[in-house]
């Protein structure tokens, strides 16, 4: 049996997008369909641009949704000790905040545009290249060992994981890098007032160093969320847990523990190297001005205020990825 659904565009064409049934394990694949001066044309999307949509959408409506709290983090982070070290902390620092400018204008609109288009573009690279490095990873190194279903999964190992996570995770913030950075000023803009932010973007060179720890902050958030993520469900899954929404929630606490424990470094180098008031700051200045203040805990500063900020964004986003993945006919993650 094939399922279609018909959609007429303003313009007056008429798409029919169908589902065909394909045997053995092969996930159907979606075909669109254009009905107009009698001739059709199949338009075949594969499985990695799927992927690609599917995440780039969850990870569009989670940032939307989160965005206070990435705001929120990131002001506290740039923000003087003076102000941060309050009595209170942190629930305090955002109230005051939200009675003086609002939640809208102080947490939720600084940094949404960019935001919201860097992390479709970034996990949607991620998650469409991910199994695809992981599972050659595995069988380049380890053989092809390939499971009922066809992928590699019997002899997939957290290096693989971790790898594919370094790799993916470095590129698709290499490429995505500008957005990162003008959403990370944008929301320290609102904590330092003075800040010049279209100064700081229109300089290549800032834009350039601001690249390298926002690279690496995307590697290393990667390789803490696949570990968490991906390698939690293959435990889980091999010890008879069946795969789905309870399974993704759990998989998802333990994605958001790796990614903010990995990334908490380069996170807090991101955000206040690129709110530096000097232009001559350079990068190492701002590592040695932070070890300086705080020895070597202070690269963690605002490590438990990502990791709470990140458990409900994990959950949100696995939970529609996966949700989106398994009505578009590829499965869950596997």
């Amino acid at each position: 049996m094939s399922y279609s659904a018909s959609i007429i565009t303003p313009d007056g064409f008429d798409f029919e997008l169908v589902y065909h049934p394909i045997p053995s394990s092969t996930p159907p694949q979606p075909v669109v369909r254009r009905h107009n001066d009698h001739h059709m044309a199949d338009i075949m999307l594969s499985a990695q641009a799927t992927q690609f949509l599917c995440a780039g959408t969850a990870a569009s409506i989670s940032s939307f949704l989160y965005n206070p709290l990435d705001c929120l983090r990131i002001r506290w982070q740039v923000a003087p000790d003076a102000v941060t070290d309050t009595s209170g902390g942190l629930l305090r620092y955002g109230s005051q905040i939200v009675r003086s400018e609002g939640l809208v204008s102080g947490l939720w609109r600084p940094g949404l545009a960019a935001n919201v288009s860097g992390m479709f573009l970034s996990a949607a690279i991620r998650f469409s290249s991910y199994e695809h490095v992981r599972d050659g990873l595995i069988t380049r190194y380890d053989g092809d060992d390939d499971n009922d279903d066809g992928s590699s999964g019997s002899s997939k190992h957290g290096g693989h994981m971790v790898a594919a996570g370094l790799v993916c995770g470095a590129f698709a913030y290499f490429v995505t890098a500008p957005l990162h950075l003008l959403k990370t000023l944008r929301q320290a803009e609102k904590g330092r007032p003075g800040m010049d932010v279209w100064g700081k973007m229109s300089e290549a060179n800032n834009v350039i160093k601001g690249t390298a720890p926002v690279s690496l902050r995307g590697a290393l958030f990667t390789a803490g969320q696949m570990i968490g993520y991906d390698g939690l469900k293959t435990a889980a899954k091999a010890r008879g847990f069946e795969d789905g929404p309870y399974l993704h929630l759990l998989s998802s606490v333990a994605a958001s523990f790796g990614a903010s424990f990995l990334s908490a470094p380069a996170d807090l180098l991101v955000a206040r190297y690129m709110s530096m008031a000097t232009k001559g700051d350079r990068l190492l200045v701002c590592v040695k001005e932070i070890y300086d203040e705080r020895g070597i805990k202070g690269f963690w500063r605002g490590w438990s205020i990502s990791f709470l900020r990140l458990t409900p964004v994990m959950i949100t986003y696995s939970t529609l990825y996966e949700q989106f993945r398994y009505k578009m006919g590829l499965g869950y993650l596997n």
